[in-house]
């Protein structure tokens, strides 16, 4: 019972919850350590061997996993950052390595600890969605935070409604993100990349749907198309073949591509901007007026 109880509570759970909720003896607790079944990873709590071991470091520090490292489980996009966000509370003053919890958390641990005054007291070893959004928007850099809110809008985890709630503790420069949030972009790219370039007032449409390609990631003016390769994107022989495809028949309808990696758009934006500028320039993002293309 003890094992399937803590398994169904996500492996990692305080020895209070097991006792006073679903009726586990303590007896059956020390026998379960003693056997090596489960392990204590802090006073009152334990954890099954194959637990999460984000989840088990951030009760080990003194808290909830909570922020990027509770929001990549759920497919939202987010800054790339392998280290463990976990939530304490503002009085918390002694924190333990996320690998021995009988030595203090050292200061280059790979763990960011947060302490939002407005948050509950960590009471479960994961934070709920809302807290853990509410934690990234003001953890990430501005398009990162409002990258990470388009992706929840477009994975429907959330609504705009919703999101005036989960942002109403932060101040006032965070809310002010929901002017800026766009439901459609299909990725933290998208977004950036929107963000920047209207940032410039260059005119743009996200997601639209061309004949004989589908959805595009975005369109400057008339025909400037720029699609946005993610870091895992098309690794696949066939997708790689098939952005090719998509790409001699936008060409072929007298559209403009221009293709851009993530390396490039998130470690050399100036050049990427320059790029597109420059073809604004040209006026290469808008239909010959006297020789117009049939689409």
């Amino acid at each position: 019972m003890l094992l399937a109880t803590l398994a169904a509570l996500g492996g990692v759970a305080a020895t209070r919850i097991l006792l006073h909720e679903h009726g586990v003896h303590e007896r059956e607790l020390r026998a379960a350590v003693a056997r090596g079944d489960i392990r204590r990873v802090r006073q009152g709590w334990v954890a099954l061997p194959a637990a999460d071991p984000d989840v088990v470091a951030a009760v080990r520090v003194g808290g909830a996993l909570t922020c990027t490292s509770v929001l990549r489980h759920t497919r939202v996009w987010t800054d790339h950052d392998h280290g463990v966000h976990v939530r304490v509370l503002p009085t918390n003053a002694r924190l333990s390595s996320p690998l021995d919890r009988g030595r203090p958390l050292g200061a280059r641990s790979s763990v960011t600890v947060h302490r939002p005054g407005w948050a509950p007291t960590p009471t479960e070893a994961v934070d709920c969605f809302t807290t853990a959004l509410a934690v990234a928007t003001r953890c990430q850099p501005r398009m990162s935070a409002i990258a990470t809110l388009d992706s929840a809008l477009n994975l429907k985890l959330t609504t705009l409604s919703a999101l005036q709630d989960v942002l109403a503790p932060l101040p006032a420069k965070y809310r002010a993100y929901l002017d800026l949030v766009g439901p459609s972009a299909q990725s933290g790219l998208e977004t950036k990349t929107r963000l920047a370039l209207r940032s410039r007032r260059v005119r743009l449409r996200s997601q639209v749907r061309l004949p004989r390609v589908g959805k595009v990631d975005l369109v400057v003016g008339e025909r400037l198309v720029l699609e946005l390769d993610g870091y895992e994107w098309h690794s696949r022989k066939a997708d790689f073949e098939e952005d090719r495809r998509r790409d001699r028949e936008l060409t072929s309808q007298g559209y403009q591509v221009l293709r851009l990696s993530y390396a490039q758009v998130t470690t050399d934006w100036p050049g990427c901007e320059d790029a597109i500028l420059g073809m604004i320039r040209l006026r290469r993002h808008l239909w010959p007026r006297r020789a117009q293309i049939r689409r």
